[in-house]
C-alpha cells in the first residue's frame, strides 16, 4: 500500500509539474502566437486546443489526488482498527492479571509481544506509558515465589498508570486533543480501588480447624467428600455439589469447574489464564497434576477463584445434601 501511494503521490507530482508547465507556456506564447496567425477559424482551434490540454492535464492531477486522498484514507482507517485491536487487548490482560490479586509467569508472558506490537503501531508518548505499566508489573513479580499478591498500593499505583496509558491511547486515536486531567483520573483510581476492595473479599471460612480463603475452602470440602466416596460419577457430582456455572453468575476462565482436558487446551493455546486447580505450583500445570479431581469417568479442575457472593449458596446446597462444611 505504501509503494501504491508513492507511486500516486510521484505521478501527482508529475502531472502538477506538466500543468505549471503548460500555464507558463500559455502565458509566453498564447498572445504572439495569436497575433501571428490573426484572428479566424486557426486561432480558434488553437485557443480550443490549448484549452482542452489545460482541462486534461488538470482533471488528471485532480484525480491523482483523490486517488492519493483514498489511499491515505483506508490505510489511517486500517491503522485505527488495528491499535484499537491492540489497545484492548493490552487493557484485557492486565486487567486479567490485577482481577484475583495475583501475579504468576504466565501471566506475565502475555505482556511481551503485544508491547511489541505496541511499538509497531503505537505513539511514543503510548508506548512510553505502557512501558510504565510493564516495568511496574516486573518490579512486583521480582519478589520470591512463583505467585506474587499484588498488595493494595502497588495496585491502586498499577491502576493510575493504565489510566494514564488508557488517555494517551485516546490521544493518538485522535479521539481527543486533550488528556484526562488529574481530577478524573484520581476520581477514576479511586473508584475502582474501592471496588476491587470488595471484590477481593478476605473472609476465610473454617474446615477441619483450618481458618482458609474461600478458594482453598471449597477445594477442601470436596475433596474431603470425595475422599469417603471415591465412586462418583461425573453425573453424581454435578449433582451433589454443582455445574460449571453454578449459581448462574459463573462463565469462561470463571466456571465453577472444566474437564482436565478443556483446561489443557487454554494452557497450550496460551490464550487465557489458568484459574482452575491443577497444580501445587502453577509453573507445573504442564506437567503435574496432583490437585485434579479424579471422578469415575472424569477428571475435572475446580476453580480457584471464588467471590463471596458465591459461598452463602455453596454451603447452602451442601447443608441441605448432609455434607461436612466445617
Amino acid at each position: 500500500m505504501k509503494k501504491d501511494a508513492n507511486l500516486t503521490q510521484r505521478r501527482s507530482r508529475q502531472t502538477l509539474l506538466a500543468l505549471l508547465l503548460v500555464a507558463f507556456a500559455v502565458s509566453i506564447g498564447f498572445a504572439p502566437l495569436f497575433e501571428l496567425i490573426e484572428d479566424g477559424i486557426a486561432a480558434r482551434v488553437i485557443g480550443s486546443s490549448f484549452g482542452a490540454i489545460f482541462v486534461i492535464i488538470l482533471t488528471m492531477f485532480l484525480l491523482n489526488k483523490q486517488t492519493e486522498i483514498e489511499q491515505e484514507s483506508k490505510k489511517s482507517e486500517r491503522v485505527f482498527d488495528e491499535k484499537v485491536k491492540i489497545y484492548q487487548k493490552i487493557l484485557d490482560i492486565t486487567g486479567d492479571m490485577l482481577l484475583d490479586g495475583e501475579l504468576t509467569q504466565e501471566e506475565m508472558n502475555r505482556l511481551p509481544f503485544p508491547l511489541i506490537r505496541l511499538q509497531m503501531l503505537g505513539g511514543d508518548e503510548v508506548i512510553e506509558s505502557f512501558q510504565r505499566v510493564f516495568d511496574k508489573l516486573n518490579s512486583i513479580y521480582s519478589e520470591e515465589g512463583d505467585v506474587v499478591v499484588i498488595q493494595d498500593d502497588d495496585k491502586s499505583e498499577i491502576y493510575r498508570l493504565i489510566s494514564n496509558f488508557s488517555g494517551e491511547c485516546r490521544i493518538d486515536l485522535e479521539i481527543s486533543n486533550e488528556k484526562v486531567t488529574d481530577r478524573i483520573q484520581d476520581a477514576t483510581v479511586s473508584a475502582i480501588s474501592k471496588s476491587d476492595k470488595k471484590k477481593n473479599d478476605q473472609t476465610k471460612f473454617k474446615f477441619s480447624g483450618k481458618l482458609l480463603p474461600k478458594n482453598q475452602y471449597v477445594y477442601a470440602v470436596i475433596t474431603n467428600y470425595l475422599s469417603e466416596n471415591p465412586q462418583l460419577t461425573l453425573d453424581q457430582f454435578k449433582n451433589t455439589f454443582f455445574d460449571k456455572e453454578f449459581d448462574g453468575s459463573r462463565k469462561g476462565q470463571y466456571e465453577a469447574w472444566k474437564t482436565y482436558q478443556e483446561v489443557m487446551d487454554i494452557h497450550h493455546s496460551g490464550v487465557g489464564t489458568i484459574r482452575f486447580y491443577v497444580s501445587a505450583k502453577r509453573k507445573d500445570i504442564g506437567t503435574n497434576k496432583e490437585m485434579v479431581l479424579k471422578l469415575m469417568d472424569a477428571e475435572i479442575c475446580l476453580s480457584n477463584f471464588w467471590g463471596i457472593q458465591h459461598m452463602e449458596p455453596f454451603r447452602e446446597r451442601l447443608k441441605e445434601k448432609s455434607i461436612k462444611i466445617e
